[in-house]
């Protein structure tokens, strides 16, 4: 009768693991949840979407950018470090001038951008033909170059906007050189186009660029 008696309470009691073994239980429930929460915050930060500022239109070197020229566009993963100008820093580009030539479709970034004109004081941009449309190779927007004379002479400026042509070269070049130079450079055409070394800009200098 006894041992039908402690058969029965054992029967009652159920399994009950040992506290060690109930530790390793807890500690396996915990890990569990843990990779659980890690894969929901993987999941939701690939998710994530960053409003930020898209060109619609090209902008040429020295335009001033209109609200029209730009739009918000959704863009996945995150903007940290790229140096994308997110919705809320769309005043950082409207009303501001291009430094370079800024093809439509482009997002906006910060080093694009400059609050003043590309011509400086005591500047004038000048249209100039390059003979047979060559330009060197890596000239851009901004490029520093000197303008070769027939006589052999030289005139130095900064390359504003280039019309390229379909065979790499250019037809014709904007180009920011000495008022007292202007008139020289208008007058002349075909000229040869020499690319020099950058130096500082002074267009951008007062931007710490």
């Amino acid at each position: 009768m006894t041992n039908d008696s402690a058969h029965v309470d054992g029967e009652a009691r159920g399994f009950r693991p040992g506290s060690r073994r109930r530790a390793r239980i807890a500690a396996g429930v915990a890990i569990a949840a843990a990779a659980v929460l890690a894969n929901v915050l993987i999941y939701t930060s690939l998710s994530d979407s960053t409003e930020v500022v898209q060109f619609v239109d090209n902008v040429r070197a020295g335009e001033r950018i209109g609200s029209a020229d730009v739009r918000l566009v959704e863009i996945d993963g995150d903007v940290a470090g790229a140096d994308l100008v997110t919705a809320d820093q769309l005043g950082s580009i409207v009303n501001q001038y291009a430094r370079t030539f800024i093809p439509s479709g482009s997002l906006a970034s910060i080093y694009v951008v400059q609050p003043d004109p590309l011509v400086t004081a005591g500047t004038a941009v000048v249209a100039v033909a390059p003979a047979d449309g060559l330009v060197p190779t890596g000239i851009t927007e901004r490029s520093r170059v000197r303008l070769v004379l027939p006589d052999g002479g030289g005139i130095e400026g900064r390359v504003v906007s280039i019309a390229r042509n379909d065979v790499g070269g250019a037809d014709s070049l904007s180009v920011e050189v000495a008022e007292a130079d202007a008139a020289i450079v208008a007058g002349g055409d075909d000229f040869l186009v020499a690319l020099l070394d950058p130096q500082v800009d002074p267009a951008t200098e007062a931007n710490g660029s």
